[in-house]
């Protein structure tokens, strides 16, 4: 029995939900990609605490999938198991005299909202941001306003063995669109939020909100930023300039409104999309002598 047979009759004896066989590029914005044997989804941090203690001793790679914005998956079979966080018991949300209780698998939208609402501020820079609480701290997702770390307190997370720690903030190795939380699954976080003006705070969302539906192509179906803006320049910027703004590989095009997205036409695949990214980063290397670093995530 292969490893991934074997994880999924332990997580079966153990009544852990997964499924077999599962595509992602449904899963995904980018729409691409191929499929991996096994996708859990546990029901609580107990399920999510054997199911990497036993992927780690069978040597199952274990990556987890949030709303899957920042994911770019190869085509075929992909090497690896998959958690979702989809549970009730990783989506709770309470907060309390400014502090702010979130589950990783609670979407970022509609908690900035809530707390907008209970005039909170801290997180309203990070409005537009598609991504679940664990995938954005995951990236230490952010905008040129504020990043998700920012506010951040601890994060409870479930490490590769299995193991549940509180690791505060200074523990988590924040970074630019990088943090120190590799090779663990984050249940919750906390985070300690000013007070404003809920009018106000929904206002200064609204107008990043605008700007980013001017500037950004969110109908599309895409992976978000490919990648990271290089220290004091544009990553859009550059490629504009490389004169590969709308450029294509088959169905896979550099958006014609932001050079930093590349966006499915319809039908694209993995392998288009990934030409396309080699394409860029070449011209741009050579327009400009930057070697862009990738933002968006490719598994395997």
């Amino acid at each position: 029995m292969s490893p991934f047979g074997e994880l999924g009759r332990r997580l079966e004896k153990a009544g852990v939900p997964f499924r077999r066989d599962q595509p992602l590029a449904p899963l995904t914005w980018m729409g691409v990609g191929g499929r991996v044997a096994l996708l859990a989804e546990p029901r609580h941090a107990e399920d999510l605490a054997l199911l990497r203690r036993e992927a780690s001793g069978l040597g199952v790679r274990l990556e987890t999938l949030g709303v899957g914005a920042n994911v770019l998956v190869a085509e075929g079979e992909i090497p690896l198991a998959v958690v979702r966080l989809t549970a009730g018991a990783f989506q709770e949300v309470s907060i309390r005299e400014g502090q702010v209780e979130a589950g990783a698998g609670a979407s970022l939208e509609p908690l900035i909202r809530r707390t907008l609402a209970e005039g909170l501020a801290g997180l309203e820079g990070l409005v537009g941001i598609p991504a679940t609480v664990g995938g954005a701290l995951a990236m230490n997702a952010g905008s040129r306003h504020t990043e998700i770390s920012a506010s951040l307190v601890s994060v409870s997370v479930v490490d590769a063995l299995g193991e549940r720690k509180i690791l505060p903030k200074s523990m988590c190795r924040f970074g630019y669109r990088k943090s120190g939380l590799k090779g663990m699954t984050v249940i919750s976080a906390r985070f300690s939020l000013g007070s404003g003006d809920p009018e106000a705070l929904r206002e200064a969302a609204r107008a990043i909100k605008d700007e980013k539906a001017r500037t950004q192509p969110l109908g599309d179906s895409s992976a978000g930023c490919i990648f990271k803006n290089p220290p004091g320049k544009s990553a859009g910027q550059l490629i504009d300039a490389a004169g590969l703004k709308g450029a294509r590989e088959g169905q896979a095009q550099v958006s014609d409104r932001h050079a930093n997205f590349i966006v499915n036409l319809g039908g694209a695949t993995a392998d288009e999309v990934g030409r396309l990214i080699d394409r860029v980063r070449e011209g741009v290397r050579r327009a400009r002598g930057v070697e862009l670093e990738l933002e968006v995530v490719r598994w395997p």
